[in-house]
């Protein structure tokens, strides 16, 4: 088993966009080769996402999520999973009404070493808030990190705005 000597994920962000991810794994031994499989199965991993949050099932989501996961959207930031739940993504989902949520486009790396990896991907949310219709379109940069319970959200970074009308 190849054990890690030293991993870094960096993420710059500039002007709510992410414009930089650089990391720097060493490893004792040679890096094992990340596969297409890898790839494959972080993408069938986020179709699973998607159905926890549609459901709104916190619990679900929180095996989705590293404990010290950091969320920038928008202007907002939450640190860690138990800030991210309670005071944004509980009393979001609580509010949301025949709730529409889903990624397309995703396009998945996995970085060397098959430790950590990052995603890329269009979303769409679509609910009814209150008296408020919320129909909404995005990107998404999640970072990844590998475990021993599977892939785990470090860094989240989405920005989105209202889905403009068909010209």
């Amino acid at each position: 088993m190849m054990k890690t000597v030293a991993s870094f994920v960096f993420a710059l962000v500039l002007t709510g966009t992410v414009a930089a991810l650089y990391t720097v794994t060493t490893l004792v031994a040679a890096p094992a080769q990340a596969t297409s499989d890898d790839a494959a199965a972080i993408e069938a991993w986020l179709k699973g996402y998607d159905a926890a949050f549609v459901s709104k099932d916190l619990t679900k989501l929180a095996a989705f999520y590293h404990p010290d996961v950091t969320i920038y959207e928008g202007a907002g930031v939450n640190n860690g999973w138990a800030d991210y739940r309670d005071r944004h993504l509980g009393p979001e989902l609580k509010a949301f009404e025949n709730l529409e949520f889903a990624h397309s486009d995703t396009k998945v790396t996995v970085l060397p070493g098959g430790q950590s990896a990052y995603a890329v991907s269009r979303y769409t949310i679509k609910a009814k808030m209150g008296d408020r219709m919320l129909d909404n379109e995005g990107l998404e940069t999640l970072v990844l990190l590998k475990t021993a319970d599977g892939w785990k959200i470090r860094h989240s970074h989405t920005s989105g705005r209202a889905r403009r009308p068909a010209q």
